[in-house]
């Protein structure tokens, strides 16, 4: 086509006709400008579609993730809703007259004492942060989500740290004032491991009896319960990621 507009712009010039090459001039810029814009159009549909693309991956990856921290995170709200139970039960045997053997006391202790340790995974998360492709993505709802959740995590990581402290209060108290090894052989006993007791006569029925360690297992209790508040809203804000995120 160029090459056309060329030898009549050639045939113009030997004619003399002045006018018509300029116009045959301006039609061949034209149509160099239009082949230029449809390139430049082809280029950013094609850059379009491999951004899609690559969001689509990310979507998906983030997806898998949440998936896999609803899992687990449901798996620890079982462990900690049985802590909770085990604790709820020792402090209304405090100061009673009609106690549990001590097997079950130590059992019931063991199971109090049980360390949350949800770390959900974020790898896909971080890795967008990092990078600063949370701001990019498409979906403003799905953006809103993962800037909460990362704040509402933070709030997650605080009250583990405070049941910890709590669980290690309690387990010193017990340490100083009952039988740690009696504790721990009723926590083997439970996943079906023998342990033998403590050759001491001491029963850890003693400390229910005792204020301060009541002050600790509701402490213990407290911290507990607020931790499985924030577990439990975890759950919510997951499950509204994995919608936004659902293919």
């Amino acid at each position: 086509m160029i090459s056309f507009f060329r030898k009549i712009r050639q045939k113009l010039l030997t004619q003399n006709r002045v006018t018509r090459y300029i116009a045959y001039a301006i039609g061949e810029i034209v149509l160099v400008v239009i082949g230029i814009l449809i390139a430049l159009g082809v280029n950013n549909q094609n850059e379009a579609r491999r951004e899609a693309a690559k969001e689509r991956q990310i979507i998906e990856a983030l997806h898998s993730e949440f998936e896999e921290n609803l899992n687990s995170l449901n798996y620890d709200i079982g462990r900690i809703k049985e802590m909770v139970s085990a604790q709820e039960l020792i402090l209304s045997l405090i100061n009673s007259r009609d106690l549990p053997s001590d097997d079950v006391l130590d059992s019931l202790l063991s199971l109090a004492l049980i360390n949350m340790t949800w770390n959900p995974s974020s790898y896909v998360l971080n890795d967008l942060k990092n990078s600063g492709q949370i701001s990019k993505l498409s979906n403003p709802q799905l953006q809103s989500l993962l800037f909460g959740w990362e704040r509402h995590y933070e709030n997650v990581i605080e009250f583990a740290e405070d049941d910890l402290r709590s669980s290690n209060s309690m387990l010193e108290y017990i340490k100083e004032n009952g039988s740690m090894r009696n504790v721990d052989s009723g926590y083997l006993k439970i996943r079906g491991k023998q342990y033998s007791r403590s050759t001491f006569e001491l029963s850890n029925s003693v400390l229910l009896y005792d204020i301060n360690f009541e002050n600790v297992v509701d402490d213990k209790y407290t911290t507990s319960v607020l931790l499985l508040n924030e577990y439990e809203s975890s759950i919510e804000i997951i499950e509204n990621i994995l919608k936004a995120t659902a293919p």
